[in-house]
Protein backbone atom coordinates (compact mmCIF):
# COMPACT_ATOMS: atom_id res chain seq x y z
CA UNK A 1 0.00 0.00 0.00
CA UNK A 2 2.61 2.28 1.03
CA UNK A 3 4.60 1.66 -2.62
CA UNK A 4 1.32 2.26 -3.90
CA UNK A 5 0.92 5.42 -2.70
CA UNK A 6 4.57 6.71 -3.34
CA UNK A 7 4.13 5.48 -6.76
CA UNK A 8 0.70 7.48 -6.73
CA UNK A 9 2.10 10.65 -5.40
CA UNK A 10 5.40 10.62 -8.16
CA UNK A 11 2.82 10.02 -10.99
CA UNK A 12 1.04 13.39 -9.75
CA UNK A 13 4.05 15.32 -8.97
CA UNK A 14 5.12 14.31 -13.05
CA UNK A 15 1.54 15.36 -13.96
CA UNK A 16 1.14 18.29 -12.55
CA UNK A 17 5.18 19.26 -13.58
CA UNK A 18 3.86 18.39 -17.20
CA UNK A 19 0.75 19.76 -17.45
CA UNK A 20 0.60 22.99 -15.05
CA UNK A 21 3.55 24.88 -17.21
CA UNK A 22 1.46 23.85 -20.13
CA UNK A 23 -1.67 25.68 -19.00
CA UNK A 24 0.68 28.76 -17.46
CA UNK A 25 2.51 29.38 -20.23
CA UNK A 26 1.96 30.95 -23.66
CA UNK A 27 3.73 31.31 -27.14
CA UNK A 28 2.34 34.96 -27.71
CA UNK A 29 1.94 37.81 -25.02
CA UNK A 30 -1.55 39.68 -23.65
CA UNK A 31 -0.17 42.57 -23.39
CA UNK A 32 2.48 43.93 -26.26
CA UNK A 33 5.38 45.91 -24.96
CA UNK A 34 4.68 49.44 -24.74
CA UNK A 35 5.32 51.90 -27.29
CA UNK A 36 8.52 53.72 -27.64
CA UNK A 37 8.85 56.22 -24.90
CA UNK A 38 7.80 59.55 -26.36
CA UNK A 39 7.89 63.42 -25.09
CA UNK A 40 4.25 63.31 -24.07
CA UNK A 41 4.53 60.26 -21.81
CA UNK A 42 7.23 62.05 -19.95
CA UNK A 43 5.48 64.92 -20.29
CA UNK A 44 2.30 63.45 -18.49
CA UNK A 45 4.40 61.85 -16.00
CA UNK A 46 5.96 65.00 -14.96
CA UNK A 47 2.46 66.96 -14.66
CA UNK A 48 1.32 64.42 -12.59
CA UNK A 49 4.56 64.74 -10.07
CA UNK A 50 4.49 68.47 -9.96
CA UNK A 51 0.74 68.23 -9.12
CA UNK A 52 1.10 65.72 -6.61
CA UNK A 53 4.38 66.50 -5.04
CA UNK A 54 4.59 65.07 -1.68
CA UNK A 55 7.03 67.89 -0.42
CA UNK A 56 4.37 70.15 -0.73
CA UNK A 57 1.76 68.52 0.29
CA UNK A 58 0.56 69.78 4.01
CA UNK A 59 1.76 66.96 6.73
CA UNK A 60 -1.66 64.57 8.22
CA UNK A 61 -4.25 66.03 5.77
CA UNK A 62 -6.12 63.35 3.33
CA UNK A 63 -5.52 64.34 -0.46
CA UNK A 64 -6.37 62.30 -3.43
CA UNK A 65 -4.94 61.08 -6.55
CA UNK A 66 -7.34 60.62 -9.93
CA UNK A 67 -6.21 58.82 -12.85
CA UNK A 68 -7.28 58.08 -15.62
CA UNK A 69 -6.91 54.90 -17.85
CA UNK A 70 -4.13 56.84 -19.74
CA UNK A 71 -2.43 57.95 -17.15
CA UNK A 72 -2.15 54.91 -14.31
CA UNK A 73 -1.07 52.92 -17.38
CA UNK A 74 1.69 55.11 -18.70
CA UNK A 75 2.88 55.25 -15.19
CA UNK A 76 2.87 51.04 -14.61
CA UNK A 77 4.66 51.29 -18.12
CA UNK A 78 7.46 54.11 -18.25
CA UNK A 79 7.67 55.05 -14.72
CA UNK A 80 8.91 52.01 -12.85
CA UNK A 81 10.42 49.54 -15.17
CA UNK A 82 10.43 45.84 -13.57
CA UNK A 83 12.93 43.12 -14.72
CA UNK A 84 10.74 40.70 -17.39
CA UNK A 85 7.36 42.18 -17.14
CA UNK A 86 7.20 43.65 -21.18
CA UNK A 87 3.89 45.19 -20.71
CA UNK A 88 1.53 46.15 -18.11
CA UNK A 89 -2.46 47.41 -18.70
CA UNK A 90 -5.19 48.56 -16.16
CA UNK A 91 -9.12 48.70 -17.22
CA UNK A 92 -11.03 50.26 -14.84
CA UNK A 93 -14.46 50.03 -14.60
CA UNK A 94 -16.51 51.09 -11.25
CA UNK A 95 -15.74 48.86 -8.31
CA UNK A 96 -13.57 46.94 -10.46
CA UNK A 97 -10.08 47.03 -12.03
CA UNK A 98 -8.77 44.40 -13.97
CA UNK A 99 -5.21 44.36 -14.12
CA UNK A 100 -3.00 41.91 -17.23
CA UNK A 101 0.74 42.03 -17.44
CA UNK A 102 3.12 39.46 -19.97
CA UNK A 103 6.18 38.35 -17.99
CA UNK A 104 8.75 37.11 -20.63
CA UNK A 105 10.16 33.66 -18.88
CA UNK A 106 13.51 31.76 -19.88
CA UNK A 107 13.46 29.70 -22.59
CA UNK A 108 11.50 26.52 -21.82
CA UNK A 109 9.37 23.69 -24.04
CA UNK A 110 6.08 25.47 -22.82
CA UNK A 111 6.38 28.93 -23.76
CA UNK A 112 8.03 32.07 -23.88
CA UNK A 113 5.05 34.32 -22.15
CA UNK A 114 3.45 34.15 -18.89
CA UNK A 115 0.33 35.95 -19.35
CA UNK A 116 -1.21 37.47 -15.70
CA UNK A 117 -5.05 38.52 -15.41
CA UNK A 118 -6.23 39.45 -12.14
CA UNK A 119 -9.15 41.50 -11.03
CA UNK A 120 -9.25 43.80 -8.21
CA UNK A 121 -12.61 44.78 -6.55
CA UNK A 122 -13.24 47.66 -3.75
CA UNK A 123 -14.58 46.34 -0.59
CA UNK A 124 -15.25 48.63 2.76
CA UNK A 125 -11.94 49.63 4.18
CA UNK A 126 -9.76 48.24 1.04
CA UNK A 127 -9.23 45.50 -1.75
CA UNK A 128 -9.53 42.26 -2.25
CA UNK A 129 -8.60 40.11 -5.84
CA UNK A 130 -11.52 38.71 -7.36
CA UNK A 131 -9.99 36.36 -9.79
CA UNK A 132 -6.02 35.69 -10.46
CA UNK A 133 -5.58 33.48 -13.94
CA UNK A 134 -2.45 32.76 -14.63
CA UNK A 135 -2.34 31.86 -18.58
CA UNK A 136 -5.23 28.97 -19.38
CA UNK A 137 -4.78 28.44 -15.35
CA UNK A 138 -7.70 29.94 -13.10
CA UNK A 139 -6.93 29.84 -9.59
CA UNK A 140 -9.86 30.49 -7.34
CA UNK A 141 -10.31 34.18 -6.36
CA UNK A 142 -10.71 33.09 -2.72
CA UNK A 143 -7.11 31.07 -2.81
CA UNK A 144 -5.38 34.51 -4.30
CA UNK A 145 -6.79 36.39 -2.24
CA UNK A 146 -5.46 34.27 0.98
CA UNK A 147 -2.10 33.94 -1.01
CA UNK A 148 -2.37 38.10 -1.18
CA UNK A 149 -3.60 38.64 2.60
CA UNK A 150 -0.63 36.38 4.09
CA UNK A 151 2.03 38.48 1.78
CA UNK A 152 0.52 41.37 2.87
CA UNK A 153 0.59 40.43 6.42
CA UNK A 154 4.36 39.47 6.10
CA UNK A 155 5.41 42.84 3.98
CA UNK A 156 3.80 44.77 6.94
CA UNK A 157 7.13 43.58 9.27
CA UNK A 158 9.17 45.96 7.13
CA UNK A 159 8.33 49.80 8.30
CA UNK A 160 8.45 51.43 4.81
CA UNK A 161 5.53 49.06 3.87
CA UNK A 162 3.97 49.07 6.36
CA UNK A 163 4.01 53.40 6.46
CA UNK A 164 2.93 53.26 2.90
CA UNK A 165 -0.07 50.48 3.92
CA UNK A 166 -0.90 52.92 6.55
CA UNK A 167 -0.98 56.15 4.34
CA UNK A 168 -3.64 55.57 1.89
CA UNK A 169 -6.70 55.32 3.07
CA UNK A 170 -9.15 54.30 0.53
CA UNK A 171 -9.64 53.48 -3.32
CA UNK A 172 -12.12 53.93 -5.51
CA UNK A 173 -12.33 52.82 -9.18
CA UNK A 174 -14.64 54.37 -11.22
CA UNK A 175 -15.49 54.30 -15.05
CA UNK A 176 -12.22 54.48 -16.31
CA UNK A 177 -10.73 56.18 -13.42
CA UNK A 178 -8.94 55.25 -10.09
CA UNK A 179 -9.33 57.95 -7.06
CA UNK A 180 -6.95 56.60 -4.34
CA UNK A 181 -6.97 58.94 -0.90
CA UNK A 182 -3.58 59.39 1.29
CA UNK A 183 -2.72 60.64 4.22
CA UNK A 184 0.84 62.37 3.71
CA UNK A 185 3.82 62.12 6.47
CA UNK A 186 7.05 63.90 4.98
CA UNK A 187 9.28 61.13 6.68
CA UNK A 188 8.04 58.47 4.26
CA UNK A 189 9.48 60.32 1.53
CA UNK A 190 12.85 59.53 2.35
CA UNK A 191 11.84 55.57 3.06
CA UNK A 192 10.70 55.47 -0.08
CA UNK A 193 13.33 56.70 -1.67
CA UNK A 194 15.65 54.21 0.43
CA UNK A 195 13.51 51.39 0.38
CA UNK A 196 13.69 52.04 -3.80
CA UNK A 197 17.38 51.64 -2.95
CA UNK A 198 17.33 48.52 -1.38
CA UNK A 199 15.35 46.80 -3.58
CA UNK A 200 16.81 48.15 -7.79
CA UNK A 201 20.01 48.34 -6.43
CA UNK A 202 22.07 45.07 -5.67
CA UNK A 203 24.27 45.38 -2.26
CA UNK A 204 27.98 45.33 -4.46
CA UNK A 205 26.62 47.71 -6.35
CA UNK A 206 25.38 50.21 -3.38
CA UNK A 207 28.83 49.79 -2.45
CA UNK A 208 30.71 50.39 -4.99
CA UNK A 209 28.62 53.65 -5.39
CA UNK A 210 29.60 54.87 -1.65
CA UNK A 211 33.07 53.69 -2.10
CA UNK A 212 33.45 56.68 -4.86
CA UNK A 213 31.55 58.78 -3.28
CA UNK A 214 33.94 58.59 -0.48
CA UNK A 215 36.85 59.04 -2.98
CA UNK A 216 34.34 61.92 -4.51
CA UNK A 217 34.44 63.66 -1.00
CA UNK A 218 38.25 63.08 -0.23
CA UNK A 219 39.24 64.85 -3.65
CA UNK A 220 36.83 67.82 -3.50
CA UNK A 221 37.71 68.19 0.38
CA UNK A 222 41.44 70.90 -0.42
CA UNK A 223 39.01 73.20 -2.46
CA UNK A 224 37.05 75.73 0.08
CA UNK A 225 32.94 75.52 -0.05
CA UNK A 226 31.56 77.54 -2.77
CA UNK A 227 34.68 77.27 -4.86
CA UNK A 228 34.92 76.63 -8.75
CA UNK A 229 36.41 73.27 -9.89
CA UNK A 230 36.95 71.92 -13.84
CA UNK A 231 35.13 68.75 -13.83
CA UNK A 232 38.06 67.04 -15.81
CA UNK A 233 40.03 67.40 -12.08
CA UNK A 234 38.27 65.38 -10.81
CA UNK A 235 37.03 62.55 -13.33
CA UNK A 236 40.65 61.56 -13.91
CA UNK A 237 41.75 60.51 -10.22
CA UNK A 238 38.56 59.22 -9.82
CA UNK A 239 38.61 56.96 -13.09
CA UNK A 240 42.14 56.63 -12.21
CA UNK A 241 41.46 54.18 -9.23
CA UNK A 242 42.93 51.30 -9.32
CA UNK A 243 40.61 48.29 -9.55
CA UNK A 244 41.43 44.58 -7.93
CA UNK A 245 42.05 41.75 -10.60
CA UNK A 246 39.00 40.54 -12.49
CA UNK A 247 36.54 43.17 -11.37
CA UNK A 248 33.86 44.15 -13.73
CA UNK A 249 34.62 47.39 -15.30
CA UNK A 250 31.37 48.29 -16.13
CA UNK A 251 29.96 47.68 -13.11
CA UNK A 252 32.75 50.23 -11.74
CA UNK A 253 32.38 52.70 -14.29
CA UNK A 254 28.53 52.66 -13.80
CA UNK A 255 28.87 53.46 -10.05
CA UNK A 256 31.80 56.40 -10.62
CA UNK A 257 29.45 57.72 -12.78
CA UNK A 258 26.43 57.99 -10.64
CA UNK A 259 28.03 58.75 -7.69
CA UNK A 260 29.16 61.86 -9.98
CA UNK A 261 25.48 62.54 -10.69
CA UNK A 262 24.26 62.21 -7.22
CA UNK A 263 26.73 64.65 -6.23
CA UNK A 264 26.01 67.64 -8.85
CA UNK A 265 22.54 66.89 -8.38
CA UNK A 266 22.58 67.50 -4.59
CA UNK A 267 21.90 63.79 -3.76
CA UNK A 268 24.09 62.61 -0.63
CA UNK A 269 24.77 58.66 -1.22
CA UNK A 270 25.83 58.40 2.02
CA UNK A 271 22.51 59.36 3.79
CA UNK A 272 20.80 57.80 0.96
CA UNK A 273 22.20 53.96 1.46
CA UNK A 274 23.18 53.99 4.78
CA UNK A 275 22.14 57.34 6.85
CA UNK A 276 19.14 57.69 9.02
CA UNK A 277 18.80 61.58 8.34
CA UNK A 278 15.45 62.86 7.22
CA UNK A 279 16.39 64.65 3.93
CA UNK A 280 19.20 62.66 1.27
CA UNK A 281 19.92 66.30 0.00
CA UNK A 282 22.55 68.15 0.01
CA UNK A 283 23.91 71.18 -1.84
CA UNK A 284 27.12 70.53 -3.39
CA UNK A 285 29.66 72.32 -1.32
CA UNK A 286 32.04 72.67 -4.43
CA UNK A 287 30.85 73.58 -8.16
CA UNK A 288 32.12 71.51 -11.08
CA UNK A 289 32.45 72.89 -14.58
CA UNK A 290 32.54 72.01 -17.73
CA UNK A 291 33.60 74.40 -20.67
CA UNK A 292 33.64 77.13 -17.97
CA UNK A 293 30.21 76.28 -17.49
CA UNK A 294 27.98 74.66 -14.26
CA UNK A 295 25.40 73.53 -16.72
CA UNK A 296 27.49 71.51 -18.60
CA UNK A 297 28.94 69.61 -16.18
CA UNK A 298 25.38 68.74 -15.05
CA UNK A 299 24.01 67.72 -17.87
CA UNK A 300 27.27 65.54 -18.82
CA UNK A 301 27.33 63.83 -15.95
CA UNK A 302 23.48 63.24 -15.08
CA UNK A 303 22.49 62.26 -18.26
CA UNK A 304 24.96 59.32 -18.61
CA UNK A 305 23.47 58.28 -14.67
CA UNK A 306 20.48 58.21 -16.47
CA UNK A 307 21.50 56.24 -19.39
CA UNK A 308 23.03 53.87 -17.63
CA UNK A 309 20.58 53.68 -15.00
CA UNK A 310 17.11 54.18 -16.81
CA UNK A 311 17.83 54.01 -20.43
CA UNK A 312 19.37 56.33 -23.43
CA UNK A 313 16.12 56.53 -24.99
CA UNK A 314 14.93 58.01 -21.25
CA UNK A 315 17.84 59.85 -21.15
CA UNK A 316 17.36 61.60 -24.36
CA UNK A 317 13.84 62.29 -24.40
CA UNK A 318 13.89 64.17 -20.89
CA UNK A 319 17.31 66.26 -21.90
CA UNK A 320 14.70 67.37 -25.18
CA UNK A 321 11.80 68.05 -22.94
CA UNK A 322 13.39 70.17 -20.45
CA UNK A 323 14.93 72.23 -23.68
CA UNK A 324 11.25 72.40 -25.47
CA UNK A 325 10.07 73.82 -21.33
CA UNK A 326 13.15 76.38 -21.36
CA UNK A 327 12.05 77.51 -24.91
CA UNK A 328 8.49 78.79 -23.56
CA UNK A 329 9.42 79.54 -20.06
CA UNK A 330 12.89 79.10 -18.98
CA UNK A 331 16.21 80.59 -20.31
CA UNK A 332 15.35 79.44 -24.06
CA UNK A 333 15.98 76.89 -26.39
CA UNK A 334 20.31 75.28 -26.39
CA UNK A 335 21.12 73.62 -28.31
CA UNK A 336 24.72 73.43 -26.26
CA UNK A 337 22.63 71.70 -23.50
CA UNK A 338 20.84 69.18 -26.11
CA UNK A 339 24.73 68.23 -27.07
CA UNK A 340 26.12 68.03 -23.34
CA UNK A 341 22.84 65.87 -23.11
CA UNK A 342 23.84 63.66 -25.76
CA UNK A 343 27.37 63.23 -25.20
CA UNK A 344 26.16 62.20 -21.53
CA UNK A 345 24.04 59.49 -23.17
CA UNK A 346 26.92 58.31 -25.14
CA UNK A 347 29.23 58.44 -22.44
CA UNK A 348 27.15 56.04 -20.48
CA UNK A 349 26.53 53.40 -23.18
CA UNK A 350 30.45 53.07 -24.13
CA UNK A 351 31.30 52.92 -20.35
CA UNK A 352 29.19 50.15 -19.79
CA UNK A 353 29.42 47.93 -22.88
CA UNK A 354 32.49 45.98 -24.08
CA UNK A 355 34.49 49.07 -24.48
CA UNK A 356 34.41 50.04 -20.56
CA UNK A 357 37.88 49.46 -20.42
CA UNK A 358 38.80 52.06 -22.86
CA UNK A 359 36.68 54.56 -22.02
CA UNK A 360 37.77 54.67 -18.09
CA UNK A 361 41.15 54.69 -19.36
CA UNK A 362 40.37 57.84 -21.33
CA UNK A 363 38.49 59.55 -18.50
CA UNK A 364 41.45 58.08 -16.15
CA UNK A 365 44.19 60.21 -18.46
CA UNK A 366 41.82 63.07 -18.98
CA UNK A 367 43.71 66.65 -18.84
CA UNK A 368 41.37 69.11 -20.30
CA UNK A 369 37.91 69.41 -21.04
CA UNK A 370 38.59 68.54 -24.99
CA UNK A 371 39.21 64.71 -23.67
CA UNK A 372 35.85 64.76 -22.32
CA UNK A 373 33.51 66.18 -24.93
CA UNK A 374 33.70 68.63 -28.11
CA UNK A 375 33.34 72.17 -27.80
CA UNK A 376 29.66 72.90 -28.74
CA UNK A 377 29.62 76.69 -27.89
CA UNK A 378 29.48 77.67 -31.28
CA UNK A 379 25.71 76.12 -31.71
CA UNK A 380 22.56 78.40 -31.01
CA UNK A 381 21.35 78.76 -27.62
CA UNK A 382 19.03 80.81 -25.17
CA UNK A 383 16.24 81.27 -27.82
CA UNK A 384 12.69 81.56 -26.92
CA UNK A 385 9.71 79.73 -28.60
CA UNK A 386 9.76 82.02 -31.56
CA UNK A 387 12.92 82.53 -32.08
CA UNK A 388 13.24 78.73 -32.16
CA UNK A 389 10.72 77.92 -34.35
CA UNK A 390 11.31 81.03 -36.84
CA UNK A 391 15.00 79.59 -37.09
CA UNK A 392 14.79 75.65 -36.89
CA UNK A 393 10.52 75.26 -37.00
CA UNK A 394 9.12 72.75 -34.49
CA UNK A 395 11.49 69.94 -33.30
CA UNK A 396 11.77 67.25 -35.92
CA UNK A 397 11.59 69.13 -38.39
CA UNK A 398 14.60 68.46 -41.39
CA UNK A 399 16.62 71.87 -40.21
CA UNK A 400 16.62 71.01 -36.11
CA UNK A 401 17.13 67.49 -37.68
CA UNK A 402 20.61 68.76 -39.33
CA UNK A 403 21.67 70.22 -36.24
CA UNK A 404 21.07 67.37 -34.36
CA UNK A 405 23.12 65.35 -36.91
CA UNK A 406 25.80 67.45 -36.81
CA UNK A 407 25.77 67.12 -33.12
CA UNK A 408 25.99 63.10 -33.49
CA UNK A 409 29.00 63.53 -36.22
CA UNK A 410 31.34 65.16 -33.83
CA UNK A 411 30.03 62.72 -30.95
CA UNK A 412 31.31 60.02 -33.65
CA UNK A 413 34.78 61.70 -34.57
CA UNK A 414 35.52 62.17 -30.66
CA UNK A 415 37.53 59.65 -29.40
CA UNK A 416 35.28 59.15 -25.99
CA UNK A 417 31.95 58.86 -27.50
CA UNK A 418 32.71 57.47 -31.16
Amino acid sequence: MRRLFAWSALVAVLVALTVLPWLMLDNAPTIEPPAAFQRADLAGIKSLFLKHDPRRQTPDMVHSIRLDEAELNRLLNYAVELPRVSGIAAELTPGLATLSATLTVPANPFGRYLNITAEVAEIPGGIQIQSLQLGSLPLPGALANWIARRVHQRLLQDQTYAAMADAFSRVDFGENQATLDYRWNPVLLTRLERKSVELLIAPEDQARMLAYAEQLNTLLKPYPRGSTVPLVRIVAPLFGRTLPAGSDVAAENRAALTALAAYLGGISLPRLLQGDSRSIYRAPPVLLTLLGRRDFAEHLTISAALSINGGSQLANAIGLFKEEEDAVKGSGFSFTDLAADRAGVRLGDRATDKAAMRVRQQLATAQNDADLVPDFRDLPEFMPQAEFDRRFGPVGSARYQRVIEHIDARLDAHPLTQ
